[in-house]
């Protein structure tokens, strides 16, 4: 296997890792919590990383399920992130409480079923 891919999944295993922490403690405090916030960017930034270098090996946009329904997780995350930032510097008690459910849970969703895809389509390996 590349070295470069290698590095791109282990980056997209983080990201699940730290995005599946952020977005569960949030379901199951009931609340948006500062921390949630960070886990949430640096999620971002080791996907983005990823992106960047699995990308860099085939040097186009591949197009398949696994790149339209990634872009389209990716984009879902970036609005998230950019979201709950806002909701924390304002302040908003009314979508602290509600976020982790209505929108981090179905950005994690998009973004794990990406992460599948990705995995069966290149059959666990490349």
């Amino acid at each position: 296997m590349d070295t470069t891919i290698l590095i791109g999944l282990i980056l997209f295993t983080f990201a699940l890792l730290v995005y599946s922490i952020a977005t569960w403690a949030g379901v199951i405090s009931g609340n948006l919590k500062k921390w949630h916030l960070i886990l949430f960017w640096i999620g971002f930034i080791a996907d983005l990383s990823g992106t960047l270098a699995i990308g860099s090996v085939y040097g186009k946009f591949v197009q398949n399920t696994h790149s339209y329904l990634g872009a389209i997780a990716l984009l879902a995350v970036l609005a998230q992130n950019i979201a709950a930032t806002i909701i924390l510097l304002k302040v908003n008690t009314k979508w602290i409480p509600t976020f982790p459910k209505k929108i981090s849970l179905p950005v994690w969703a998009i973004w794990t079923a990406s992460y599948i895809a990705g995995l069966i389509l290149s059959g666990g390996s490349r």
